[in-house]
């Protein structure tokens, strides 16, 4: 116990625990040590509460709807409780994919007088706590059933308990018979596209409060969905049944899961199955096939590569996609589909830059022996986020088109949003240079980022609230008609200002020595 108390007080709970190392020299010296399991805890819980409070807040209100259907209300619940429990499933297994495999640091461990058991306890409560995000899921779904449904409470927070239990003991035994198959990568940008899926749940939530419940039932579609998931050949719902015979199934299951997770636990995980297959491939194969970097220019290929194996460029660049389409069927035309996307993207377009422009640019006395011009270097990083996100706008039109909801007057957007992401892009590559942030994360400083929000977003809504109003054509009184135009005019001179002056700050941040 002494040992895993130990691992969690200096390592914590992140799958990374070269994060935790200190870098500072009067920390290292300092006497009191950090916890860095309960700050991780700790920070975990300021960001899941909010979005707890408003998941049970909409759970009850759909249950509230549904209180003269108890039958439809326990079967959406169990439909809830069974999405969230596959979304567990995913998610726990590819974090504990990586957390099971034999790392870097875990190399490290193993030369310790620490045993296997504990190094195996330790990871699994590490996989379980990036999964907190998911249980806020499950918390929620079942605080707003209690609180409206009539049922056995203490009977409900058993079952759900006994729930999470088979979920995890299930996910631990998988999780160790493929440790070191996944990468960090491929874990990271599971774990993005499980954040984004959860954010279309928690979406559907909120769109669900306000659809009428019997034209709801008339969908065959959903009918199907939930009739499967309250079926008996759905495992993820046993622990509610009402037969008795499939919750001593749950708990012989969760036993027998626990047995072998524990026989595994100290035979087959940390081996490092990757550098093995890694070990069989042909050098002469990798050096002498023709490569894209030939055919696309070096950089560019390279950032390409970048973007692709970040979870976090997953997440900045479909999310204002995903929630500009949850827009477009619920405000049902491409403009408020549209408006929204711009607002967001144009934001993390900045982000994007940033992130390509400082991964090159913190060696910049490596970048400056190459045989190529600052111009090659610099203008994939600018080019990729642009066309990214126009490119995304693009798409999110031909589907309010495809569904019926497109208004021409939504043309407007195209050019002016290739300006904000212009804007943007050169704005976050400038201040990825001039004032880098601390961490790989984070393309700039702290007072860096709210200054391109105020610019960006400033700008961004001036725009697009403007030409809004303009298009819809409103009775205006005179000041109000002219106070829109001027705003609309004085937006778009300070865009070509900023625009140009931003160039000319990146050129000579690009150009400079230091």
């Amino acid at each position: 116990m002494g040992e895993l108390r130990i691992l969690f007080k200096y390592l914590g709970l992140s799958l990374n625990p070269q994060n935790t190392v200190k870098t500072k020299r009067k920390r290292i010296t300092s006497s009191k040590e950090p916890n860095y399991a309960l700050r991780y805890i700790l920070l975990m819980f300021s960001s899941i509460l909010p979005m707890a409070v408003f998941l049970t807040i909409s759970n009850y209100n759909i249950y509230k709807l549904l209180t003269n259907y108890p039958d439809v209300a326990e079967s959406f619940f169990i439909a809830s409780m069974s999405i969230f429990s596959l979304f567990y499933v995913v998610g726990f297994v590819g974090t504990g994919m990586l957390a099971f495999s034999r790392s870097d640091e875990m190399e490290l461990l193993l030369t310790m007088p620490i045993r296997r058991s504990v190094l195996a306890v330790y990871n699994l409560v590490v996989t379980l706590a990036n999964q907190l995000f998911t249980l806020g899921f499950f918390v929620s779904t079942v605080l707003g059933f209690l609180l409206v449904v009539r049922t056995n409470i203490v009977g409900l927070i058993l079952r759900t308990l006994l729930h999470i239990a088979f979920l995890t003991s299930l996910s631990a035994l998988l999780s160790v018979l493929s440790g070191g198959i996944s990468s960090k990568r491929f874990v990271r940008v599971l774990n993005a596209v499980i954040v984004l899926l959860l954010v279309v749940v928690y979406l559907f939530f909120v769109y669900i409060q306000d659809v009428n419940v019997e034209l709801l039932g008339q969908n065959a579609r959903f009918v199907k969905f939930v009739a499967f998931t309250t079926s008996k050949y759905n495992p993820f719902n046993w622990s509610y049944s009402d037969d008795l015979l499939f919750l001593i199934y749950v708990i012989i299951l969760t036993g027998a899961f626990l047995h072998s997770f524990w026989y595994f636990a100290g035979r087959v995980v940390y081996e490092n199955t990757q550098t093995k297959k890694g070990n069989n491939k042909s050098n002469e194969v990798v050096v002498s096939q023709k490569t894209y970097a030939s055919k696309f220019g070096g950089f560019l290929w390279k950032d390409l590569k970048l973007l692709s194996r970040s979870e976090q460029f997953v997440f900045l660049i479909f999310y204002p996609a995903i929630f500009s389409l949850f827009m477009l069927f619920v405000g049902g035309s491409s403009m408020n589909a549209a408006i929204p996307f711009l607002a967001i993207a144009s934001l993390y377009c900045a982000i994007e830059a940033g992130l390509l422009t400082k991964n090159d640019f913190e060696y910049r006395e490596i970048l400056r022996t190459f045989p190529v011009t600052i111009r090659t270097i610099i203008t994939p990083k600018l080019a990729i986020p642009i066309i990214l996100n126009e490119g995304l706008l693009i798409i999110v039109a031909f589907i309010s088109y495809a569904f019926g909801k497109f208004e021409k007057n939504s043309l407007f957007l195209f050019p002016l949003s290739l300006a904000i992401f212009a804007l943007s892009a050169l704005i976050g590559s400038y201040y990825s240079i001039v004032d880098p942030g601390k961490t790989k994360n984070n393309p700039f400083s702290l007072k860096a980022t709210f200054l391109i929000e105020g610019i960006v977003l400033g700008l961004s809504f001036g725009l697009l609230l403007t030409l809004t109003i303009i298009l819809a054509r409103p009775n205006l009184t005179t000041w109000k008609f002219y106070a829109i135009w001027l705003t609309f005019i004085g937006s778009i001179i300070a865009l070509i200002i900023l625009t140009t002056n931003y160039y000319r700050k990146l050129k000579h941040a690009l150009t400079q020595k230091d």
